[in-house]
């Protein structure tokens, strides 16, 4: 029998590299590892996909709050708008939108924290059912990265603060001021980024290798 969620897997996670189509990944992701969990019964995969699902909806619940925002500090000068009298416009009250957003954010912000650690165990957990290595290696890269990006972001702040005071005494020359920032800030950042390019090839392949299903052949009477 064929395992429809390793090509859906796979295509979705080739498709995080791919700009303009890679919003729909993660859909197609969520719905693998929904699919991987009915599969196999491991409650963690459907945990997950589900978790996929409602980050990506807060997320376009954030992006939309943020729009109306936007849209109520811009000039309204269109016919119906509501006018004070004297034909001045009515002041809008951002309060409300600002509190939606923070709300939004806190939300996105928790999902996307535990989603990272079920995505974690699910990979590792896949790597055990399927005795798929390529999972448990894409899982310890997930843990990489968080080990690296706790790392590089005290490391950022340290390298940026030296910096400025370095370039207050006079230690550094302006014109190499720029180049010396961007490279104490960049390389941590490029580890995180190559350590997350890796774990997710490590997903696609482990998709893309799950074995098939075995046809169960009826017993003889």
């Amino acid at each position: 029998m064929t395992r429809t969620y390793k090509w859906l897997g796979g295509i979705g996670y080739i498709l995080t590299f791919i700009p303009y189509v890679n919003f729909v990944s993660l859909i197609l992701i969520a719905v693998a590892w929904i699919m991987m969990g009915r599969d196999t019964r491991e409650k963690m995969f459907t945990a997950l996909g589900i978790l996929m699902i409602v980050f990506f909806a807060a997320s376009i619940s954030l992006v939309i709050i943020a729009f109306s925002f936007l849209w109520t500090l811009m000039p309204m000068t269109m016919p119906g708008f509501p006018m004070q009298p004297g034909g001045e416009i009515q002041p809008m009250m951002p309060g409300p939108f600002i509190w939606g957003i923070l709300i939004a954010a806190v939300i996105l912000l928790v999902l996307s924290i535990v989603t990272v650690i079920i995505d974690i165990i699910a990979h590792l957990r896949a790597g055990t059912i399927f005795d798929n290595k390529w999972f448990k290696i894409g899982g310890w890269l997930r843990v990489a990265v968080i080990v690296s990006l706790a790392i590089a972001i005290p490391l950022i702040i340290i390298s940026l603060s030296s910096a400025g005071i370095l370039g207050a005494l006079g230690a550094i020359r302006p014109e190499t001021m720029p180049f010396h920032v961007l490279l104490s800030f960049l390389w941590p950042v490029a580890i995180v980024v190559i350590l997350s390019l890796l774990a997710t090839i490590f997903s696609i392949i482990a998709f893309f290798t799950i074995p098939e299903e075995e046809a169960i052949e009826p017993k003889p009477q």
